[in-house]
């Protein structure tokens, strides 16, 4: 029963899916901070690097590595951060595709810890499981399906039990971290009287809408807070229970969707999202791809195949 539950065969489309939404993030957040790598990492930077490798880990890899590279060269130390950058969005590029998959993940995977080790103090939680996620992309499967190196090949997913192995593990991992932060949460009274939402609504770098309004409704504050010690501190029985899994899904779903509306960390709520939908979700993706876009497509080329063979007929009738 156990050797079935972790290395029972399955295909490896939520892994490809996994790979495909990270490196897209990837992308995406590189394409927004690329105006501002200077002052992110450069050697003068908000965190200079005589500063970040006097607290980073010297074994740790770090940008300030590339200063006697520069001298060597003779060239900007920036300029190396900005082609350390380039070749990052390279590799997440290489990864979207699935052309050399481990390959480029292992490479996007060591320069995303350089950037992070030296800008620490202006990192949080999406660098984290970004780091997490690309190391995720390095051991697992997830360029068998949907990927340039596989074009060649079968079309037809392949199943194999190390695809069950590697969701197993994400499972597992998302239990641990929504239990682990549930259980911090719920030991300050913050988050049992209504406080916490309250002071994470009203402070200036996350405050997106005048919430004043729920100093008049303390219930309301409370209800939010509890429902979000309740989402994450059972998320193992409501997630792994079938019923119930559906129900959980949507709502951790809209818990993300929820902070990246009202604290502007779309990020964050963005991966998130993915490594729930990849560990959970992709049954309800694929069945709402089916059940919704499939049928429009069907349509759509009905539609055409229609006014092709009017056209057809109108033409004949001329002749």
């Amino acid at each position: 029963m156990i050797k079935r539950f972790f290395l029972a065969p399955s295909t490896g489309e939520p892994l490809a899916f996994f790979r495909i939404a990270i490196a897209l993030l990837g992308l995406i957040q590189g394409g927004w901070l690329i105006g501002s790598i200077a002052m992110l990492y450069g050697p003068d930077g908000l965190i200079p690097w005589s500063v970040s490798s006097g607290i980073v880990d010297p074994y740790m890899p770090q940008l300030s590595w590339l200063k006697p590279l520069s001298q060597l060269i003779g060239t900007n130390a920036t300029t190396l951060v900005y082609v350390l950058m380039g070749t990052y969005l390279c590799s997440l590029g290489a990864l979207l595709i699935g052309k050399f998959t481990r390959y480029a993940a292992f490479i996007a995977w060591a320069i995303q810890f350089t950037f992070i080790n030296t800008g620490f103090m202006g990192a949080y939680g999406v660098e984290t499981f970004m780091h997490i996620a690309l190391f995720y992309c390095i051991i697992m499967p997830v360029g068998e399906v949907f990927a340039w190196d596989k074009l060649s090949l079968s079309t037809k997913p392949v199943e194999s039990e190390w695809n069950t192995l590697s969701l197993r593990v994400l499972q597992i991992h998302l239990c641990v971290v929504y239990v682990a932060s549930g259980a911090e949460k719920a030991m300050g009274i913050q988050w049992w009287n209504g406080e916490a939402i309250w002071q994470t609504l009203m402070q200036g770098q996350f405050a997106r809408f005048d919430m004043r309004w729920m100093a008049n409704y303390p219930l309301f504050a409370k209800l939010l807070c509890w429902s979000t010690l309740l989402l994450e501190t059972c998320y193992p029985l409501y997630i792994w229970w079938r019923r119930s899994r559906p129900y959980g899904y949507v709502a951790i779903v809209l818990l993300h969707a929820g902070i990246a509306i009202f604290m502007g960390l779309q990020l964050f709520s963005t991966i998130m999202i993915i490594f729930n939908t990849t560990a959970f979700g992709w049954p309800y993706l694929k069945q709402a791809y089916y059940s919704l876009v499939q049928p429009l497509r069907e349509r759509k080329k009905l539609h055409r195949a229609g006014m092709l063979a009017t056209q057809a007929f109108s033409h004949e009738f001329e002749i």
